[in-house]
C-alpha cells in the first residue's frame, strides 16, 4: 500500500470516529445540534479536522506495515482516541508563584522545606 492510499484510508477512519463523536454529542444534547447551545461551530469543526488529520497521519506513518485498506481505516478510527488517551495523563496546572517554590514541581513544592544548618524555622512553636 502506498503512503497516499494509507493516508486517504486513515482520513476516512478519522472521519468515521468524528461522525461517531458527533452523533454521541447530538444524543447527549437531546437530539438537537450541540453547537446551538454553546453558540459556536468553530471549536467543533476544529475537533473534526483534528480527528481527520490525526487519522491520516497515523495511517501514513504506518503505511509500510499496512497490507490493505481495512487496517489503515482501523488506524484512522483509533488514532484520535489513542492520542486522547495518551494526553489524558498530562496534568496542566497554573505555574507556581514566585518565591521559594519557584521552579519546583507541584509534588516538590508540597514537601516541607528543610532549613539549612543554623537557620531558624519560621513555623516552629
Amino acid at each position: 500500500m502506498t503512503w497516499w492510499q494509507a493516508a486517504l484510508w486513515g482520513l476516512a477512519g478519522g472521519g468515521a470516529a468524528s461522525v461517531l463523536s458527533l452523533s454521541a454529542a447530538v444524543v447527549s444534547a437531546g437530539y438537537t445540534w450541540p453547537w446551538r447551545k454553546e453558540g459556536e461551530l468553530g471549536p467543533r469543526l476544529f475537533v473534526l479536522a483534528a480527528g481527520l488529520v490525526l487519522g491520516s497521519l497515523v495511517a501514513t506513518a504506518a503505511h509500510d506495515q499496512i497490507s490493505g485498506p481495512w487496517p489503515a481505516f482501523i488506524f484512522g478510527i483509533g488514532a484520535p482516541a489513542t492520542i486522547r488517551g495518551i494526553l489524558s495523563g498530562v496534568e496542566v496546572g497554573p505555574r507556581p508563584s514566585s518565591g521559594p517554590t519557584r521552579g519546583l514541581s507541584t509534588a516538590e513544592a508540597q514537601l516541607p522545606r528543610v532549613p539549612a544548618e543554623g537557620e531558624v524555622r519560621e513555623d516552629a512553636p
